[in-house]
């Protein structure tokens, strides 16, 4: 089953915004950077199951492709903000910020199927 994972990793993301969420992935200092607040709030979550499992992926994500992708992510989608704020806050460029999210979301999007995972969300973010 093919996943918009964008919008899986936003849904993840607004789920992951919150404190006592997102207990499995040891982030990578985000807190130097300023984020949107907003983005945590508008639109659809996660169920605690999916946001669990994304989290598995994520924490997956750290060792095999390095922090620097897993801020970038954190940054993305927990943090929302746009590529080229985070490309301006890590000292390099767009299209770089652009490639590492790209494998990121291939990675984590592997890794579901790989696991034969199913979301409660499937429904509604199936291509």
């Amino acid at each position: 089953m093919r996943r918009d994972m964008q919008e899986v990793l936003e849904r993840w993301g607004r789920w992951a915004a919150h404190d006592e969420n997102c207990a499995s992935v040891d982030w990578p200092a985000m807190s130097v950077i300023p984020m949107r607040s907003a983005f945590s709030s508008s639109g659809p979550s996660c169920s605690d199951a999916d946001g669990l499992l994304v989290d598995r992926c994520v924490a997956k994500l750290k060792t095999s492709r390095g922090r620097e992708d897993m801020l970038v992510l954190g940054l993305r989608f927990v943090g929302g903000l746009p590529l080229r704020n985070i490309a301006l806050a890590l000292g390099g460029y767009t299209n770089q910020v652009r490639r590492s999210l790209n494998a990121s979301e291939a990675f984590l999007e592997g890794g579901m199927v790989a696991g034969s995972a199913s979301l409660d969300m499937d429904s509604e973010v199936s291509r």
